[in-house]
């Protein structure tokens, strides 16, 4: 009976779980996305794999983990450098804009213009159809798309994190994925 806590003692020190609704507000998207210093995320390099995106610390299902930044073209623009160069399938990513006008953020070049100290996230993340851990949502910051990946399980820290670039689709051929707008 010496090794029981207390219940006043032990709700002295409890502290509620962190909200995982905070980080979509718009101030908090528009400040990560601009800055890309998404916390709890690291690269590493495993050998046969290349370079990965491996968790620092837990995530909660629903909970934002990063974005996928690039450049914004058109649906054609991404196609033609889909055919044109040797860019992998997960660096264009394909979607439909709210006017129904095919788009596409191109990161096939490791720095971008805006961050161009910086390699981001999001470009970096593995595909996985059957292990995936996120899925892609369509939010908008002042009317400029922003591609959020959201846990779709509990993540642990050190697992890697996927998702489903949807390029093995049939309906792939730069149409892009069916994003759900958050």
């Amino acid at each position: 009976m010496e090794n029981v806590p207390d219940a006043a003692e032990f709700m002295k020190d409890w502290k509620p779980p962190r909200s995982i609704q905070a980080p979509t507000d718009r101030k908090s998207i528009r400040q990560m996305s601009r800055r890309q210093c998404w916390k709890g995320l690291q690269l590493m390099n495993r050998e046969g794999k290349g370079l990965c995106v491996v968790t620092s610390r837990p995530f909660a299902c629903g909970e934002v983990i990063c974005d996928f930044h690039g450049r914004l073209i058109s649906r054609d623009e991404g196609l033609q450098i889909h055919q044109n160069t040797e860019a992998q399938a997960g660096h264009l990513f394909f979607y439909t804009n709210k006017n129904g006008q095919g788009m596409c953020l191109d990161a096939h070049e490791e720095r971008c213009h805006c961050h161009p100290n910086k390699s981001t996230f999001g470009r970096q993340i593995k595909h996985s159809a059957k292990r995936a851990n996120l899925s892609p949502r369509l939010h908008f910051v002042e009317d400029d798309p922003v591609i959020l990946f959201m846990a779709t399980r509990d993540i642990q820290t050190g697992e890697e994190i996927r998702y489903d670039y949807g390029d093995n689709k049939r309906s792939f051929a730069g149409d892009g994925l069916d994003l759900t707008p958050s």
